[in-house]
Order: C-alpha cells, then structure tokens, then sequence
C-alpha cells in the first residue's frame, strides 16, 4: 500500500503540529495511492482470489506452526484496528457487492 520511504516520512511528521504545503501533497500522494491499491486489491480479490489466500502454500510462525489464512487474518486484524467496535458478520449483511 505505502512504500517504506512513505512509511519513515509518517514516522517522522507524526508529532508535526502544523501542516506545510508539502506535507499536504505528500498525504494527498498516499490518499489516492492507498484508494488506487484497494480498488487493486479489490480486483484481485474478485478474479483471483487464490493469489489473495495463498492457501496452495504452508507458512510458519516463528514457533514453526503452520499458519492457515495468514493474510485474510491480517485484513481482519486490520478492519479490527480501523474499527475495534467493528462486527464483520454485520456489516458483510449490509453491504452492496457490485456485480461486475
């Protein structure tokens, strides 16, 4: 989604109590970037969701335990940070899935 460089520039503004115009560049970049890579991944999703589970694969955790799901854990993981309140059940039953 966010490249490293990205990642060490949020780091490093965190604490910056006013935004520069440059600053807002930068996070306009990274909103249309991060809404380019969903809509992406959204795609990838929908057509070829076995490159999104990656289940033809066994991955270990540090303990050496295979880890079925890692990456659909993840996105859980992140809607759960997004939305600690979030009920995935529920809002799945109220979303309008597109048809194409």
């Amino acid at each position: 989604m966010i490249t490293e460089k990205m990642k060490q520039y949020l780091i490093e503004t965190k604490d910056s109590p006013k935004k520069t115009a440059k600053q807002s560049v930068y996070e306009n970049r990274m909103q249309k970037r991060v809404t380019r890579e969903l809509n992406n991944f959204f795609w990838l999703c929908r057509n070829f969701p076995d490159k999104f589970l990656d289940e033809g694969r066994e991955h270990k955790d540090e303990t050496g335990k295979i880890v079925p799901h890692r990456r659909l854990k993840m996105l859980l993981l992140c809607l759960k940070v997004l939305n600690p309140k979030i009920e995935v059940e529920l809002v799945l039953k109220n979303l309008d899935f597109p048809d194409d």
